[in-house]
């Protein structure tokens, strides 16, 4: 353990002071257990219970108990990873709030779980989002506890208590859906919100306007061979790779530092459009694994924090958009990226060599 200044344990998290301070490992050991234990790990549960709608954490025959299961692992590996970091290297900036980071990796986390188990629904949560922000009747802000809500824009200045919808409300809901399936957006949200009278959540709203019209995710096995003799076979092993989760760490640890070293205009045309085969975001992942901070994208893309977040959601941006963006053609954001990727390729290639990529590639 390295010695920190009082300046860098001030502006510590007061929770994390006796791990970093401890003078034997062992005991270093016991206290992160119990920050673990204590402090992360029921605040990781709530909000997985809450964003993913399950009732209990453990591997098992039901595939959403089983997603919140690794979720949840993934969050307390990747809080391990850091608490580590900060006890051995007092270099990083210190955690000022505990609390606070646990449900932000939690909450990105759940997100990305979210999108990826459910894309249509996604779909209907961006356009939800791009409505709240564009018009001046409604509002999204964040809560209290972390959460994304919205509403009235009148709402947004007033404390009041969330709505969360129970089989009443599912039932008046419903009896307006026939009349609500062929409104526009702006419509369903002032039905939505007569009904509910208080600020719902971002997870809470989709749900309902899913209902409405009727937005539904079918999620289908492709099975090869008739008898179902392969099926387990092609089944991954659950068990957390520690070694392959490291190693994809710092693929992307070394990749983020090239994407930083890129022209600006090549590096926004890159992130803007980070996806991977199946067109899914990937620029989250960065956050996801520890190696960028949000302000950190933010800065990279030239954009102040309030802008990137309003449109995080909507990513990956088309190439029309991010040439609206920059003020170029269609065709100029294409070659830039093109040539990004070329000397990320090219970079990457001469440090990892026979060590294969990491998927990331943003695929045109």
């Amino acid at each position: 353990m390295r010695v920190r200044s009082q300046l860098q344990l001030d502006n510590t998290d007061p929770l994390l002071r006796p791990f970093l301070q401890a003078e034997d490992e062992a005991e270093a050991q016991r206290l992160l257990a119990q920050l673990i234990e204590e402090h992360a790990q029921p605040l990781v549960r709530d909000i997985a219970r809450s964003k993913l709608h399950v009732a209990r954490f453990a591997p098992s025959d039901d595939s959403s108990a089983q997603e919140a299961y690794e979720v949840c692992s993934e969050v307390a590996l990747q809080l391990l990873g850091r608490l580590r970091e900060l006890r051995d290297d007092p270099e990083p900036a210190p955690i000022a709030n505990l609390q606070g980071y646990v449900a932000a990796v939690t909450y990105n986390a759940c997100s990305a779980s979210l999108r990826h188990k459910y894309p249509e629904r996604q779909r209907l949560k961006n356009r939800l989002r791009y409505v709240l922000n564009h018009d001046s009747r409604f509002a999204s802000w964040e809560g209290a506890n972390g959460m994304c809500l919205c509403g009235l824009a009148e709402w947004k200045e007033r404390e009041s208590s969330t709505f969360s919808p129970g089989p009443a409300d599912d039932a008046s809901i419903l009896a307006l859906a026939p009349s609500l399936r062929h409104s526009p957006v702006r419509a369903v949200l002032d039905a939505l919100f007569s009904v509910a009278q208080r600020p719902i959540e971002i997870e809470h709203l989709t749900r309902l306007a899913a209902k409405v019209w009727e937005v539904q995710d079918v999620r289908r096995v492709e099975i090869d061979d008739p008898d179902g003799s392969e099926v387990w076979s092609k089944i991954p092993d659950p068990r957390v790779n520690v070694a392959a989760h490291v190693e994809r760490r710092m693929y992307l640890a070394a990749l983020w530092k090239e994407i930083c070293e890129l022209r600006p205009l090549q590096r926004v045309a890159l992130l803007l459009n980070l996806h991977d085969a199946s067109g899914q975001d990937m620029l989250p992942l960065f956050i996801l694994v520890d190696v960028a901070r949000f302000t950190e994208i933010a800065a990279s893309l030239g954009m102040p924090v309030a802008e990137i977040s309003e449109l995080w959601d909507r990513l990956p941006l088309d190439d029309a958009t991010i040439g609206r963006r920059l003020g170029i053609t269609r065709q100029q954001v294409i070659n830039l990226r093109k040539s990004a990727r070329e000397r990320l390729a090219r970079r990457m290639a001469k440090s990892w060599s026979n060590k294969g990529t990491s998927g990331l590639a943003a695929k045109k």
